[in-house]
């Protein structure tokens, strides 16, 4: 077969390299060079460097493993951030309750004052108000712990997909490079090698 300048060059390359003492980001780098090769003489040059071939393809191996355990900690995140916020807002809830307890002791005090015959029209009104207020006090605290739920609702919400930002931002870098390097093809490294991602959602 009849070589192009670049194809001797990568020949020439490969050749010098010693494949049983090659760090894996070398190997990459050669695969990037098969790329540059058409299929046919990229199949030609892994049949006569067997090595680099096993190399590749464990390489791939390799990728695919961080990609599970990217995709798993993706999950286990997922699932500390609302075991997180499931405790707050039980927390939330529980101080609600509490408070609401609280009020309707103290309200309920105050209405068995009213039934005192001995108090003045001045100071049943002044119970009143005060029961009044303590209603006003309970509308007050439910609305702040409605907006403490949201606050972390929207933090759980946020911290979960900058978590999956960055790991979805991690594997598109990493398999742009994967994918750039070793798009010599199926046929060229004698397997099948299937990579399924999983749907962003």
């Amino acid at each position: 077969m009849e070589y192009t300048d670049v194809e001797k060059q990568v020949l020439s390359l490969i050749k010098k390299a010693d494949f049983r003492n090659i760090p894996n980001s070398n190997v990459l780098s050669y695969a990037s060079k098969l790329n540059e090769l058409r299929p046919e003489v990229a199949q030609q040059f892994l049949a006569q460097f067997p090595e680099l071939s096993k190399l590749i393809q464990s390489s791939l191996v390799e990728y695919k493993e961080i990609l599970d355990k990217i995709i798993s900690s993706d999950d286990e995140s997922t699932n500390q951030v609302y075991d997180i916020l499931n405790k707050e807002i039980e927390s939330f809830q529980e101080s609600r309750k509490e408070y609401i307890l609280f009020a309707d002791k103290v309200r309920s005090d105050l209405s068995k004052c009213l039934d005192n015959p001995n108090l003045t029209p001045e100071q049943q009104n002044e119970i009143i108000d005060r029961e009044m207020e303590i209603l006003r006090m309970v509308d007050k605290k439910d609305e702040d712990i409605r907006v403490q739920e949201m606050e972390a609702v929207q933090l759980a919400d946020k911290k979960d997909s900058e978590k999956k930002e960055f790991n979805w931002k991690t594997l598109s870098t990493a398999s742009f490079v994967v994918l750039i390097a070793v798009g010599i093809g199926t046929a060229a490294l004698g397997g099948k090698f299937d990579i399924k991602l999983p749907k962003i959602i």
